[in-house]
């Protein structure tokens, strides 16, 4: 009898990941940019996961497509550059320095907590953004209070979710008018290189993905002629593929 027991709670164990898995496995439909070289291979790794959740939280590559990688990212110790941090809130929320100098103390307390918690974090990397030849460093934001949820979102909205940043040299500040490469429709960006060049990608659409889309962007300031656009929507799986 025991056994028996065992086995159909085995079962019902079984039924509950597959149903599981069924309710965030899907599809990508490329919308923008058919015959873009990149926006070709990009839906080729998308739909190479089918039983991925929706991309907001993480967007991985498939090794086997050589010409995808990410960039190496460094963890920066947010208590140790918390200055730095004050302008990403500045800018992220519109404060003024008194502002900001007025909320400073509280805003070190709720920091020490979701750094404890691994709700935030800053890390950079260094990458060519608007291929001029020259590298930038890049920094990642991410802001995710109760940690990163797909159905949230806030997960892919600001000021939480996450954001980049171009730094200025000194690594001290931020670069504005670099910045500017970021600004994009959709949130949680995240940068991969294709052929060795940078792209960015987003997400788009209401809670539930209803109208969920991914997109693949230039950064903003690669000359007219080289930029792209890839568009692709998510619709839920009725059915389990496999790879």
């Amino acid at each position: 009898m025991k056994s028996m027991r065992r086995g159909s709670g085995l079962v019902l164990g079984l039924l509950w990941l597959l149903m599981a898995d069924l309710a965030t496995a899907g599809d990508y439909m490329m919308m923008v940019g058919k015959g873009f070289e990149v926006c070709e291979a990009y839906l080729k790794n998308l739909n190479s996961f089918p039983n991925h959740p929706p991309m907001v939280c993480d967007r991985p590559l498939n090794p086997k497509l050589k010409e995808f990688s990410k960039p190496a990212w460094q963890q920066v110790d947010i208590l140790q550059n918390f200055d730095l941090l004050g302008k990403i809130e500045q800018t992220l929320r519109g404060m003024t320095d008194e502002q900001w100098n007025q909320q400073s103390e509280q805003w070190e307390m709720k920091v020490r907590e979701r750094v404890a918690s691994g709700w935030l974090g800053m890390s950079t990397t260094g990458v060519d953004v608007d291929r001029d030849g020259n590298g930038e460093q890049v920094l990642r934001y991410v802001n995710d209070p109760g940690g990163c949820d797909p159905k949230n979102q806030a997960t892919y909205s600001t000021p939480s979710g996450s954001k980049l940043f171009a730094l200025t040299p000194d690594h001290r500040g931020l670069d504005v008018w670099k910045s500017g490469n970021f600004n994009h429709i959709g949130g949680r960006p995240e940068l991969f290189l294709f052929k060795d060049q940078v792209y960015l990608t987003t997400w788009a659409g209401g809670p539930n993905f209803r109208g969920g889309e991914l997109w693949v962007l230039t950064p903003n300031h690669v000359p007219g002629m080289d930029k792209q656009t890839c568009k692709f929507t998510y619709k839920l799986s009725s059915q389990r593929r496999h790879q």
